[in-house]
């Protein structure tokens, strides 16, 4: 089934003492591209979530956010090593003591010393934090294909309705062509006719005029051809999973057999139905440029 490019999607976790949300935003792209913000705890972690991404979606533009929330809603994931804080706090002891320095120890003092600080990125929570965040992005993955799949349901009826009337466009067309062939023929007859009436005229050549004249009018051809795309149309939409590049290549090919249908037929009832199918065509367009 065929799906939009635009779409929803967010999953939450909860584990462990964190809160991982993760969002994710898709637009319309001719090919896959995806932009990530993330804490620089997760950094490491981008390209997992790229391959991941791939693993489930083939074109649009998406936007993925990872929020990263601790116990007390804490911004960073930072402890204090308790061992190396009471060591430094010694050194520093030791060193007034040698240099004579007689002077009280306060909190700027130990600031200088980051080895005190052990960030996640330094423990083994760093693979814990990316496991949770794995879980809430097949979460988010999950109702972005969802949104992305109803939107394409949506679509495609739409898509499958209009098809249905170029089908009927191009049924009338037949219809035309061949009264405008007939027309034609009466016409061309009876003005060659006219204009020699004190002429002897040339019965053999005037039929080969006539035949080459119905061959430049005649639409059987395009018409066919319309009937073979519209057909194709419908059998990529029902089979295929990913069908926005062939259905505007299709669609492609669909305008260039209306646009000699339009140049070949000399008839005011076929140009109507031409147009009409022009401006079909180009919501067509429009409506396949948002399918994956």
């Amino acid at each position: 089934m065929a799906s939009s490019m635009t779409g929803l999607g967010f999953g939450e976790v909860q584990k462990d003492g964190k809160t991982i949300g993760v969002e994710l935003r898709s637009v319309n792209n001719r090919f896959l591209e995806i932009s990530c913000r993330m804490p620089s705890i997760l950094s490491q972690y981008e390209q997992k979530v790229r391959e991941i991404i791939k693993s489930r979606i083939h074109r649009g533009k998406l936007y993925v956010t990872i929020s990263v929330q601790g116990e007390n809603e804490e911004v960073l994931d930072i402890r204090i090593d308790s061992e190396k804080a009471r060591g430094i706090r010694h050194l520093l002891d030791d060193l007034c003591r040698v240099t004579g320095i007689q002077q009280e120890l306060h909190l700027e003092h130990f600031l200088n010393f980051s080895e005190i600080f052990d960030t996640l990125r330094e423990s083994e929570g760093e693979e814990r934090t990316w496991e949770i965040t794995q879980e809430a992005l097949l979460k988010a993955l999950t109702d972005l294909i969802a949104m992305r799949n109803k939107e394409g349901e949506a679509l495609t009826q739409d898509i499958v309705e209009r098809v249905r009337d170029l089908e009927k466009n191009v049924a009338e067309i037949e219809r035309h062509a061949k009264e405008n062939v007939s027309d034609a023929h009466k016409k061309m007859v009876n003005r060659v006719r006219q204009l020699a009436r004190d002429c002897e005229v040339d019965e053999e050549r005037l039929y080969s005029e006539i035949v080459l004249m119905a061959d430049k009018l005649d639409v059987t051809e395009e018409c066919v051809r319309l009937g073979s795309h519209n057909h194709l149309f419908f059998h990529i939409l029902d089979e295929e999973a990913v069908v926005g590049k062939k259905l505007n290549f299709l669609l492609q090919e669909i305008n260039r057999e209306t646009n000699t249908i339009g140049s070949k037929a000399a008839n005011a009832e076929i140009s109507h139905i031409v147009v009409r199918m022009k401006e079909e065509i180009e919501r067509l367009r429009e409506q396949v440029q948002n399918l994956e």
